[in-house]
């Protein structure tokens, strides 16, 4: 009995940790997805274009205005590079 109950116990053990094992291999899927990197490329120039709406009440927000500006400049030109080379990509593996 004792060693039905020990195998029970290590098949458990066992469940648990494929459980863990698959549970980091899709999160590591899940970030290496090319849909996933465009949706944090995409919120963050949300948020960043968000704050340059702001209008600026000092020096440092004035600055601060600025720089996100550029941000958003640099980045939107690269979340579009990355768009059309993602698109060119999916119509050749189509052919």
């Amino acid at each position: 009995m004792s060693s039905v109950t020990e195998e029970i116990q290590q098949l458990h053990l066992r469940m648990l940790e494929l459980e863990k094992q698959k549970k980091g291999k899709d999160e590591n899927d899940k970030k290496t997805s090319i849909d996933y990197n465009f949706k944090v490329i995409n919120d963050v120039l949300d948020v960043k274009k968000k704050s340059i709406v702001k209008l600026p009440n000092s020096k440092s927000e004035f600055i601060a205005l600025y720089k996100n500006q550029e941000i958003v400049t640099h980045l939107e030109a690269i979340y579009n590079i990355l768009r059309i080379i993602d698109e060119r990509l999916t119509k050749l593996e189509e052919k």
